[in-house]
Order: C-alpha cells, then sequence, then structure tokens
C-alpha cells in the first residue's frame, strides 16, 4: 500500500503507526480498510501534539481493537510468514526500548519521552557524519576538505530526509526496508564509537579546538592562542630544552637560534618532571611546602622535586634562545638569582644530551665526510662558555 497525500503530511510517528496497523488489516478488502482508518490520521497528529509519540501504544493491538469495533471476528488474519515475524520482532525490540526508557524515567522521576524524541534529529546528524567519515577513509581526503563539507552537507539532507520518512523508505517501511534501516544505523554507531576511539572524535584536534574555545570563552581578554604564545611549541606542547647537534653528529653547546628576521627563538622552560632509574627526582618534604604548589610526582602520588631550566645571559639580558639551556634539581619552581653564585654541585649545569651522537648529515650533493671532524660549536670549543662550566649566565 502507498503512502496517501493527507498521510505524508502527518508527523513520521503517526505514518510509521498507522503504515503498522494497516499491514495487519491487509487481509480485509481496499473499501473495508480504508472506511476504518481513513481520518485516523488528524486524530493521531492531535494526540501525539498532546501526550508525546509513546500515546500511540502498539499497532497490533489497535488493528485488533479496529477488527472489533467494525464487527469483523478476530483471528481472520493468520501469520505472514518471515515478514510478520520480522516486523513483530522489531516492534517487540521498539516496545522494550520504550519501557525501558519509562523505567528509567522512573527513576530519575522525569519523563524521558519527549527527550528521547528531542535527540533524534542529532541521532540523524550523527548518522551523516559517520557516512562521510567512512568516505574519507576509503578516499583518502579529511573531515576539514572542502569536499567532506560539501558530501556532509549532502549527507545531513539525506539522512534527515529519511529519518523524517520522506524518502527511502519512506512513510510505509516495509519489513525489508527497516532491517536495512536498522543495520545502517548499528554501522554507524560502531563507526562513531571507532572515530573516537582513534582520536576523530574527542581528541587531537577536536580537544584542542575545545580547550581554546574554553579558555577564550573563560578569559577572552587574555587568551593567546597556542601558535601565538612565547616560547616553541612541538605537537601543540611546550618545548623546554633544545639539544642541537652539528653536521658531524656531535653535540653542540651555547648554540643561539634565530629566526628569519633576526629575532631568538625562545622556548618555553616548564619544569621537567622525567625521573629515571638512572637519574630519579628526589622526594619532596610537604611539611615546607603545599601539595596544591607541587608540579611533580610519582606514580604512586608522592611529591617530588622538580628539574628548572636556568637561561644562558650576554651581561645585560637572559637569554633563553641560547641551547642547551642549564638547569638543576630545586624544591621551588620560581629560579635562584644566586644559583650560579657558588659554582658548586648545586649550581646549574647542562644535562647529558638524550643521544650521545646522532648520523652525518651533508646538503644534497656534498661529500658526508668533509664535515669537520672538530668544528668550532662543538662540546671541546664552547664548554668553557657554558654556564654549567662555571661562568656565571
Amino acid at each position: 500500500m502507498t503512502t496517501t497525500d493527507a498521510e505524508a503530511n502527518v508527523a513520521p510517528e503517526v505514518r510509521l503507526f498507522l503504515a503498522r496497523v494497516r499491514r495487519e488489516l491487509d487481509d480485509l478488502g481496499p473499501d473495508v480498510l480504508s472506511d476504518i482508518t481513513d481520518g485516523l490520521e488528524a486524530d493521531f497528529e492531535e494526540l501525539v501534539e498532546e501526550r508525546g509519540p509513546d500515546a500511540l501504544g502498539d499497532p497490533v493491538e489497535y488493528a485488533r481493537e479496529l477488527r472489533a469495533a467494525a464487527g469483523i471476528p478476530a483471528g481472520v488474519k493468520g501469520r505472514r510468514g518471515l515478514a510478520g515475524r520480522i516486523d513483530a520482532s522489531l516492534d517487540a525490540g521498539h516496545a522494550r526500548f520504550d519501557r525501558a526508557v519509562a523505567t528509567l524515567g522512573d527513576l530519575v522521576r522525569t519523563d524521558l519521552g519527549p527527550v528521547v524524541t528531542w535527540l533524534r534529529p542529532l541521532w540523524w546528524l550523527l548518522r551523516a557524519w559517520a557516512a562521510v567519515w567512512v568516505a574519507g577513509a576509503v578516499f583518502g581526503f579529511t573531515m576539514s576538505s572542502g569536499v567532506a563539507v560539501l558530501l556532509l552537507l549532502i549527507a545531513v539532507a539525506t539522512s534527515v530526509f529519511v529519518g523524517v520518512g520522506r524518502v527511502w523508505p519512506g512513510g510505509v517501511r516495509g519489513s525489508g526496508a527497516r532491517v536495512v534501516l536498522l543495520g545502517v544505523n548499528v554501522f554507524a554507531a560502531f563507526v562513531l564509537f571507532m572515530a573516537w576511539a582513534s582520536g576523530e572524535i574527542g581528541g587531537g584536534e577536536y580537544d584542542r579546538g575545545w580547550n581554546d574555545g574554553y579558555a577564550e570563552a573563560g578569559n577572552p581578554g587574555g587568551y593567546v592562542p597556542d601558535e601565538e604564545r612565547a616560547g616553541l611549541y612541538s605537537g601543540g606542547e611546550p618545548v623546554g630544552n633544545i639539544y642541537p647537534y652539528d653536521a658531524a653528529g656531535k653535540p653542540l653547546t651555547g648554540v643561539q637560534l634565530f629566526d628569519q628576521d633576526g629575532r631568538p627563538i625562545d622556548v618555553a622552560p616548564q619544569p621537567d618532571c622525567t625521573s629515571t632509574t638512572a637519574d630519579p627526582l628526589p622526594p619532596l618534604d610537604l611539611d615546607k611546602y603545599e601539595l596544591a604548589d607541587v608540579p611533580c610526582s610519582d606514580d604512586a602520588g608522592g611529591a617530588l622535586q622538580p628539574r628548572i631550566f636556568y637561561p644562558w645571559s650576554n651581561g645585560a639580558a637572559d637569554l633563553y634562545n641560547v641551547f642547551p639551556l642549564p638547569s638543576r634539581i630545586q624544591p621551588d619552581t620560581p629560579l635562584d638569582p644566586d644559583a650560579f653564585a657558588d659554582g658548586g654541585e648545586s649550581a646549574p649545569s647542562i644535562q647529558e644530551p638524550p643521544l650521545a651522537t646522532v648520523p652525518k648529515a651533508s646538503l644534497p650533493g656534498d661529500d658526508a665526510s668533509s664535515a669537520a671532524e672538530e668544528p668550532s660549536g662543538s662540546p671541546s670549543a664552547t664548554s668553557s662558555a657554558a654556564p654549567g662550566a662555571g661562568e656565571e649566565p
């Protein structure tokens, strides 16, 4: 049976309910069926507006009531085979979901039926996003590309029209169409879970965008995006120190870095909480310090003294663009102006580089072996200028 013109203008809940009722009565002649079902759209539309979709009840039971009211003996309609069993299973599943929502609503003392109805359009949008995400994974475009935006607009429109029953499978959803739509929804839910697990939702750029927006909303006057903050960032995280190496692969000390405009490339030194078996951070006495002021802790939650980075100096200003930066372990995070005064073991010093050497490097076409064995910037030539060697920065 096809959707009538009058039925096409009513709510999808009413249209689907009447379609299921008519399927229960399809053993009746067209004239009899028309006599007992025509005009019901307006009545049910008004009922849904007043009491919500849950007021429609069970279409099978309502079909029995229509038979009784029309004087048609019960039991005339037999089983419809596989299609009938599929419809019965889907209807039973929908009824169980409705009962679960009602039970949960009783627990929180709130009618959750309208909430589920309000959230339905959100699911249509998520279903469209999942379809475009799958297309991007197959054809190799990102969700921020122009192709993805265009496809998302088309997918959203299609998903919404399917949801309200304007396009496939339409207002009268046959058994096969209902099964296919259920499979599409389950697959979309699986895709959304995989996108979340891979960081496409709730991670990476989404997290940074959320955090940036939250910070800007909370501090609109003083908020500065990551890319505009002082210091050097890698992967969204501040860089606390740099260990340069020469073309021969040897570590360098006292290297000054500038950008293309001659501006110093400063880092944003943060307390280093890295603690290894060979170089552990000592514990912090919480009798002298507040736990809220402790930046570092071990796996068990114990407070540790952080490693604090100190700048170099040109005699007039502190320099954070000379690398590597010297550091020392201390209980306080503020810099001590007299840290280099005694020149002892407690004075800031330059740590061992993370790699003893790195592979040699050369320009394309150059002989890598022509790199100087002992360039002027190597540790032996510059160690005397390092603050950790006893000279105050």
